[in-house]
């Protein structure tokens, strides 16, 4: 069984008979990722048709093509999102490299390196509330700031970096239906 197309990662038949509890973790891990891409993917078409087609977009507030959307809901959906594609994307790398947890998480970080460190810092837990070493005042700011703005043609995870007290915020923009589309490519391509 094939769990990572780009890698080549794969299960031999005493695997899946051994991990039906994780395999099954990964099938309604996707189940939801692709849920909550779809929705996001309905509110992203609404915004490209309210902007004329000779802009280029960086919205993020009360911006005219963002009214009466349901700004809260995409905000989050990427929360959500970033939790469970981490999971599924440790697990996979887990149970593909040999069900070894450090592995794993080098993996994951590879894999997708903006949405972990972004789940990090604000998705599973904001990092003001939960300070790492490390993190800089701007980092503390940021994690409590509305997390999403449009950029170009897609909702986006922290569309700017923000300056306080001589720091920066990292940079950890992604945005949720580009990382679909490459987790897509990567897990549950057919064919």
């Amino acid at each position: 069984m094939i769990i990572d197309h780009v890698e080549t990662l794969t299960l031999d038949d005493e695997s899946v008979r051994r991990c039906r509890n994780e395999l099954n973790s990964l099938r309604y891990l996707a189940q939801g990722l692709d849920f909550l891409n779809r929705q996001v993917q309905q509110i992203e078409a609404e915004v490209r048709s309210r902007i004329p087609r000779d802009k280029v977009v960086f919205a993020i507030g009360n911006a005219p093509w963002l009214q009466n959307l349901p700004l809260g809901l995409v905000a989050c959906s990427f929360h959500w999102y970033a939790v469970a594609a981490c999971n599924y994307v440790g697990l996979a790398g887990w149970l593909g490299l040999g069900e070894d947890a450090d592995a794993a998480r080098a993996y994951q970080a590879r894999v997708i390196p903006d949405t972990l460190l972004w789940r990090n810092k604000v998705a599973a837990h904001f990092s003001r509330v939960a300070p790492r070493k490390g993190d800089t005042p701007a980092d503390l700011v940021s994690s409590v700031m509305f997390p999403v703005g449009f950029v170009d043609d897609a909702f986006v995870a922290a569309p700017f970096n923000y300056s306080q007290s001589g720091s920066t915020s990292r940079d950890m923009r992604w945005s949720l239906t580009k990382t679909h589309a490459e987790l897509t490519k990567r897990y549950w391509a057919v064919g």
